[in-house]
């Protein structure tokens, strides 16, 4: 009987050998293996994600002119803008106006800059009454729907260091400019002045789509 007890306990070392010895450690970069986000595991399934950026060709600025900033709206309205090859947009924006203004500025090494716009101002609808040419017939209730006067939009083209108005133009009778809205074909202004310019952008319930181009060669990078 005493004999048997250390043959029990050979044979129970054995197995625990045995069963230790199925049991392996994963290989690195096996399936088993965990990989974490900055590891450098190699292999077909690493993922490595690439964010590109936009690269910013102009300096945003306060606005030059004492406007009183408010909440500003923005939405999608495109305006087709045509320029040549040799040209590269710098600059594009859709923004809604009500008594605030933006501004932005860019060193023109190489005129010229060709500012295009369009506008879309609110329109105000409403009755009124005129008074008939005959005695004999009664007053009519008119009906009319048309550009509200208070709807305006200015850019201002400005030398930023000296603030000089180099060019100005715009929309609307507030501001005594055209009621060309340039949606048929987009209005156009263009600075032949070389120089860091200063481009005010400035309206009240209107949104305005502007798009600012440049000669590549000699003024981009």
């Amino acid at each position: 009987m005493k004999t048997v007890q250390p043959k029990i306990f050979v044979l129970f070392v054995i197995c625990l050998l045995c069963v230790a010895g199925c049991v392996a450690p994963p290989k690195p970069g096996s399936n088993g293996s965990t990989s974490y986000p900055g590891s450098s595991q190699s292999g077909t399934d690493q993922v490595v994600e690439n964010t590109a950026s936009t690269p910013l060709y102009v300096t945003i600025e306060p606005p030059y002119t004492t406007i009183a900033v408010e909440s500003v709206q923005r939405t999608t309205v495109p305006v087709a803008t045509p320029i040549p090859d040799e040209y590269m947009q710098i600059y594009s924006t859709t923004q809604y106006f009500s008594w605030n203004a933006s501004s932005f500025s860019f060193n023109l090494t190489k005129p010229p800059m060709i500012i295009n716009f369009a506008v879309f101002p609110e329109n105000v609808t409403g009755t009124k009454t005129v008074s008939s040419k005959f005695e004999t017939k009664e007053d009519i209730e008119v009906t009319y729907d048309r550009f509200s006067p208070n709807s305006w939009f200015e850019i201002t083209v400005r030398d930023k260091n000296s603030g000089r108005v180099i060019l100005q133009d715009g929309f609307g009778t507030y501001k005594q400019y055209s009621d060309d809205t340039g949606r048929d074909k987009p209005r156009t202004m263009k600075v032949i002045q070389p120089g860091i310019v200063k481009i005010d952008m400035a309206g009240n319930q209107i949104t305005a789509t502007v798009n600012v181009s440049v000669i590549k060669m000699g003024n981009i990078e």
